[in-house]
């Protein structure tokens, strides 16, 4: 797999910043915004040059060290008291003049070019009585590309060094450097023993691939080792790059650990399902089923009922016209129903179930993150009950839908109707012909029933029967209907759901799932810079 480069880990960590905003505590968030500031001007000033900082208490021989290095007496030397009051720098070459301005170190000077790049600044003192030298080496020890902790045989084990200084900078163990000076103070066996507990010290500080050096300034005991090694870590180049990884990983972490390393959540099928019952009802959907039911056999006993009776249905109000159900909806967004809106303990349950979606599925989130998705949540309720609406009336309720089979029958009960009236014609006529004594005609026989009265009992006997028969089956098909519509009603608040409710959450759930693959491209790159 391709290893991330350096300008992929910064993007990374852009992306977990960005993610991370307004969900976490502003603290890291700037800090490490401020840490990609500053690696983006670092790689427009002077990217060929490094700079090697020496850093230390009072009395370490800094200094004496920063001479002994440069081979020549540029820096003050006492003995007693800090004598370094603003950064001196010496620069092997030039073109280090704009990368020195915005380090803000005014006192430099110049050495001949030997390639390497090297340039070689001498700070105040970590733990001087004067605050602006404090901060002044605090601010360079955060810019510089390598840094050259300058320890003595009695205060190596300065606790303001290790735990304000060496342990927060853990992740820079790669372009740190400790240097035991004034070696020549105790003897050769002194100083193993020093280097063995300075190393366990370092250790304990995370610190333990950390470089060590033994010198002396004063006899000049390996300071040409040290001089070579440094000069050779300038000329690689790769310091620069290397302080860049460092500072991103410490940001990484300090946004993993303001994170709490928690892992995403994940939306349980169980508060989904609660959610979405809940909304069913709040909906209305029984209601509005029950209406599809009585409006289909409205229709349909306008269509197949008994004639003498079939015209009483058109009196009866259509269940889906009171509830403005009736049209076609040219505009979805807009329609409206008439369906009386969710009671207060309807509300109360959409509310209660979208909270405990939200809970169980952010329950491993940092606090400020779960905070702010509840947040968010709570001001959507009001106008995901609102949408309910709109779902239920975009609904298809199959308005102009007719069984084949009502046109058939409304046909065949007008003929059975008919056959009825003219039986029922027949016969009066013959009742009228034998009231004027008129000689009857001769009456036509179905087996032993005359054809006027079959035709009268035939008319409406037969007719009524299929009506109820009809009645049955349009009962039935009214059933199916409305499962069908309240399938499509389901549906539609569930769509209205997901994408009001469910779908910002996992959006959320996705936003920090992203969060932490991005810190992790940052955390588990094991670049190297030898």
């Amino acid at each position: 797999m391709k290893q991330a480069t350096l300008a992929d880990e910064a993007a990374a960590l852009t992306r977990a910043i960005d993610l991370a905003d307004g969900r976490l505590s502003d603290g890291p968030i700037t800090a490490a915004r401020q840490t990609l500031q500053k690696i983006g001007v670092r790689s427009e000033l002077a990217p060929d040059r490094t700079v090697v900082a020496l850093m230390g208490a009072t009395g370490s021989g800094k200094s004496s060290l920063f001479n002994a290095l440069v081979g020549e007496q540029l820096a003050r030397t006492a003995a007693t008291r800090p004598t370094t009051r603003r950064p001196l720098a010496a620069s092997w070459g030039e073109g280090a003049s704009e990368l020195l301005d915005w380090l803000d170190v005014p006192e430099r000077t110049l050495r001949p070019d030997d390639g390497s790049g090297l340039v070689l600044l001498d700070l105040p003192d970590i733990d001087s009585t004067e605050l602006d030298h404090r901060e002044i080496a605090h601010r360079m020890a955060e810019v510089v590309d390598v840094l050259v902790w300058v320890l003595d045989p009695q205060k190596y084990a300065d606790a303001v060094v290790h735990q304000q200084y060496l342990q927060p900078m853990a992740a820079h163990a790669e372009v740190t450097m400790v240097v035991l000076n004034q070696a020549d103070r105790v003897s050769e066996a002194e100083v193993a023993s020093i280097m063995r507990d300075l190393r366990r010290l370092l250790a304990a500080d995370g610190m333990e691939s950390v470089e060590m050096h033994a010198v002396s300034a004063l006899t000049g005991a390996g300071v040409d080792d040290l001089r070579t090694r440094v000069h050779a870590i300038a000329a690689s180049k790769k310091a620069r790059l290397a302080r860049a990884h460092a500072d991103l990983v410490r940001a990484a972490r300090h946004l993993d650990a303001a994170a709490g390393g928690a892992a995403a959540g994940e939306i349980t099928a169980q508060n989904h399902t609660r959610l979405l019952e809940a909304s069913f009802r709040a909906a209305g959907i029984p209601a509005v089923a029950a209406a599809v039911r009585g409006s289909h056999i409205r229709r349909a006993r306008a269509s197949v009922g008994w004639p003498p009776i079939r015209w009483v249905a058109r009196f009866r109000p259509d269940p889906l016209r009171r509830l403005h159900l009736d049209r076609a909806v040219s505009t979805p967004a807009l329609a409206r129903t008439s369906l009386p809106g969710p009671t207060p303990v309807q509300e109360a349950a959409v509310r209660a179930s979208a909270h405990a979606l939200v809970a169980g599925a952010t329950r491993e989130l940092p606090d400020m993150w779960r905070s702010a998705i509840q947040q968010e949540v709570e001001s959507r309720i009001p106008a995901v009950v609102s949408a309910l609406d709109t779902a239920v009336a975009g609904v298809d309720y199959e308005r102009d839908r007719t069984p084949w089979w009502w046109k058939l029958m409304g046909v065949l009960q007008i003929l059975l109707i008919t056959a009825a009236v003219v039986g029922a014609v027949w016969l009066g006529g013959l009742y009228v012909m034998d009231y004027l004594r008129m000689p009857p005609p001769v009456t036509p026989m179905l087996w032993e029933v005359p054809w006027p009265s079959a035709l009268i009992i035939g008319g409406l006997g037969i007719g009524a029967l299929l009506a109820l028969l009809s009645m049955a089956f349009v009962r039935l098909g009214a059933s199916r209907r409305a499962g069908r519509v309240a399938r499509r009603l389901r549906e539609a608040v569930a769509r209205t759901i997901e994408r009001q409710l469910v779908g910002p959450l996992r959006t959320e759930l996705t936003d920090y799932e992203y969060f932490r693959e991005s810190l992790a491209s940052v955390l588990q790159s094991n670049r190297r810079f030898e």
